[in-house]
């Protein structure tokens, strides 16, 4: 669909604030699509990030996203998983065709972001880095504006919240994401060396207590998590697990927040929340990165729909707003089933 019709009234089509894994998806679609498209970072460029395990599932979207490829971001490949949720561990392949067994990807946030942002460039977008996006304008309860500094609003067709956890248009309109379980902690950090059991697949162990999830995310680096139920317990354990005994660390280990929190309201007159910005669960989720990728590019989609006056503004809304928090409630109660099977509760 081509919308390079531009609105007189307007001064850019689509304004997304957050350049990750969403926000860049939100801005290739859209600039791609021929909508005059600002994508705005607070960060003066990618940022270190934790690794993610991808799933095979999501070449055929990043090739659509990335036709000229990504094996700059990729550090390993994998075949499957060994899995021992409450059990002995285990592996457990993805699967195969005629082509051959299916390769899940290890991949390096920094790079893939990279990638993603000079595609969005390339795509059309104008891309401001080390700019913070202000208050929106609200018109009506339709959101058609946005103050970039000091400068006038930038009047706007389509705003696309990618802040992530900052959630910076949900709190502006004063939407709340309640916590949708109890408080959840990682621990993680890297270790280099080598780990023969970790290279040929990363490696989730799970009992009562949490869960470990170990992997090789390079040639001779190898990165681990760790989960605790009950946070207090995470002052009782070290660093590394026993399997990276023999790595040597890279400096201390660092945490996060993974508590689950979903935005009621992830879309509305003139505006969508797209990745972290509308759900947040926890790594053992699995697909965090390709959530984000699909909720941006999905969101960027229904903006073109708009503009190209094919897709009414309500109707979009609605559209995204099911999609999204359906495929969530089906991941939290995937997730809280497999919770309750070690005994741990709260969850969903």
């Amino acid at each position: 669909m081509d919308a390079r019709h531009h609105d007189p009234d307007v001064d850019v089509d689509v304004l997304i604030a957050g350049a990750g894994p969403a926000g860049c998806a939100a801005a290739i679609a859209c600039a791609a699509a021929g909508l005059r498209t600002v994508l705005a970072e607070r960060l003066a460029g990618p940022a270190a990030r934790p690794g993610e395990a991808l799933h095979p599932g999501a070449e055929s979207l990043l090739a659509r996203l990335l036709p000229g490829g990504f094996a700059d971001a990729v550090g390993a490949r994998h075949t499957g998983i060994t899995v021992g949720w409450g059990t002995e561990p285990r592996f457990e392949p993805y699967g195969q065709d005629e082509s051959g067994p299916w390769r899940g990807f290890q991949v390096d946030r920094r790079r893939l972001d990279a990638l993603l942002l000079d595609r969005a460039r390339g795509a059309g977008a104008e891309v401001r880095l080390g700019c913070r996006v202000g208050e929106p304008v609200v018109e009506g309860g339709a959101v058609t504006g946005v103050r970039l500094g000091s400068a006038a609003p930038l009047r706007t067709r389509t705003v696309i919240d990618a802040t992530g956890r900052a959630r910076w248009l949900s709190r502006a309109l004063g939407l709340t994401s309640p916590l949708r379980s109890p408080r959840l902690l990682i621990r993680y950090g890297y270790a280099t060396g080598s780990c023969p059991r970790r290279d040929t697949a990363p490696e989730i162990a799970a009992d009562r207590t949490g869960w470990t999830w170990t992997a090789q995310v390079s040639r001779g680096r190898y990165q681990w998590m760790r989960l605790d139920f009950v946070p207090e317990q995470a002052r009782l354990r070290g660093g590394p697990p026993p399997d990276f005994a023999g790595l040597v660390p890279e400096g201390p280990a660092r945490s996060a927040d993974v508590s689950w929190r979903l935005c009621p309201k992830t879309a509305g007159p003139g505006w969508f929340v797209a990745g972290d910005a509308g759900v947040v669960l926890d790594p053992a989720s699995s697909h965090g990165v390709l959530r984000a990728l699909l909720s941006g590019w999905t969101a960027g989609s229904l903006a073109v729909g708009v503009a190209a006056q094919a897709l009414g503004e309500g109707d979009a809304a609605g559209m995204y707003r099911r999609w999204l928090l359906d495929g969530a409630e089906r991941d939290m109660a995937e997730l809280s089933a497999r919770y309750a099977q070690l005994g741990a509760h709260g969850f969903g």
